[in-house]
């Protein structure tokens, strides 16, 4: 692969990423975290970069994302990944892009937006979105060779102008543990499951290049995944020290959007506006691109369709569903995702450590459904399904279930007894 063609693609898979909550998420915590922004952001960077880093690496080495289950039972596996894609896709993050975008990046502009303007608009976001997606090979030109080195131009200005400018001084920090605030609040970006979809759209694009031999083609995944995972890096830093420094300006927000459009406007007035809503635009665009894309990927592969045919339905569905009832289908799929991702970590971890395990198949058997009936505690209260006396009682006998993270201590405990175990019958076995 010539180096131009391996910067393009590591700057689409940042650009896959770097989606409107990957933006206006890390400036409230940087606010938050004030004096001891150090510390949280190492905790964030752990998380929600390097997570979604090792996904994308445990899917290189064991070859794609039907590797990463074919040791769990074929209806868990089937189950497993029709959910995330149907989570992931349609009934949540691709319409959720699309209305973010028009609230942040259009609405703004308009005297009096009316109900009719959100279908026009994502009717045309998504067409776009479409004809960029038909083609991975070409995605990797239109996205990685055009939109994102714009949208890093356009960050770069905003970059730019906070360190030139700061608005206020950092100061004491609100949080009781910044680090580990930082490692939940980085864990809540959910970036792990985007990495399980993504995989396919960068697997596909590098066989695009013609590239198919499968140790050429795990080793440039990898190669892309480290660029994506250092510009991710540099853009949250970035945001953390611009929230950080926002107090004066922002000191009621509730949500980085507000501290971001706040700030931006204090720095450079009505073109601060516009470059905000170009920014957010474009990180939308290409999240819809790229979670589309993936999720035509699977649907055309899982229920035999025509990629464009299979990519058609996921735009169309998601359009719809931008428009009619999308609060309360966030308030279904929410639960939904916060149930899936401990299974993507739980995933992501057994597919780096499967080969040290003395007896892999029993793992993943055991493992597996351990962390989901955890996991279902975390999504049932995320639902609001569980009552206050047992949330309390979880709260009080599940370390971190109240951080939305009650599955990880039992996964860890679990891994750790299957993997003794089974090392002790191993070494029986040898003796």
């Amino acid at each position: 692969m010539l180096r131009k063609d391996l910067i393009a693609l590591g700057f689409m898979t940042f650009a896959l990423f770097l989606g409107a909550g990957n933006i206006i998420y890390p400036p409230i915590l940087g606010q938050q975290a004030g004096s001891e922004l150090l510390l949280a952001a190492v905790g964030f960077l752990l998380t929600a970069v390097g997570l979604p880093l090792l996904a994308l690496v445990s899917m290189a080495l064991t070859g794609g994302s039907r590797e990463m289950t074919e040791l769990l039972p074929r209806r868990w596996s089937r189950a497993f990944w029709f959910i995330l894609f149907i989570a992931f896709g349609p009934a949540l993050v691709i319409p959720r892009v699309a209305v973010v975008a028009y609230e942040m990046g259009m609405a703004p502009f308009l005297e009096a937006p009316q109900a009719g303007q959100l279908a026009v608009y994502s009717a045309v976001f998504f067409a776009l979105a479409l004809l960029l997606a038909l083609k991975p090979g070409a995605m990797i030109n239109a996205v990685g060779r055009w939109v994102t080195p714009a949208l890093i131009l356009l960050l770069c200005a905003i970059a730019w102008g906070t360190l030139s400018q700061p608005q206020d001084l950092i100061h004491a920090t609100t949080m009781a543990a910044p680090l580990s605030e930082g490692l939940v609040q980085g864990y809540m970006t959910m970036d792990c499951i985007a990495a399980l979809g993504f995989g396919a759209v960068i697997g596909q694009a590098i066989r695009q290049l013609g590239i198919t031999e499968p140790k050429a083609m795990a080793r440039y995944t990898i190669y892309a995944a480290i660029i994506a995972a250092a510009g991710l890096s540099l853009v949250y830093l970035m945001l953390m020290y611009l929230g950080a420094t926002s107090t004066s300006i922002a000191p009621n927000a509730t949500n980085g959007g507000q501290i971001l459009a706040l700030y931006v406007a204090a720095l450079f007035g009505l073109p601060g506006k516009l470059l905000l809503a170009l920014t957010i635009s474009l990180a939308c665009l290409t999240t819809a691109v790229g979670v589309g894309s993936a999720c035509a990927h699977y649907f055309s592969r899982e229920f035999k369709l025509n990629y464009a045919v299979a990519l058609a339905g996921v735009m169309l569905a998601s359009a719809v569903t931008a428009n009619v009832g999308l609060t309360q289908l966030i308030a279904i799929s929410a639960p939904a995702v916060v149930a899936l991702y401990p299974l993507a970590v739980a995933l992501v971890i057994l597919a780096l450590v499967r080969h040290k395990l003395p007896n892999a198949l029993q793992a993943y058997r055991i493992i597996f459904p351990i962390v989901a009936l955890f996991a279902l505690l975390d999504g049932a209260k995320a639902a609001g399904l569980l009552a206050d006396a047992s949330i309390q009682a979880l709260e009080h006998w599940l370390p971190l279930f109240s951080q939305g993270m009650g599955w990880l201590i039992p996964f860890m405990v679990t891994l750790a007894f299957v993997w003794l175990s089974g090392y002790g019958k191993r070494l029986t076995q040898v003796a």
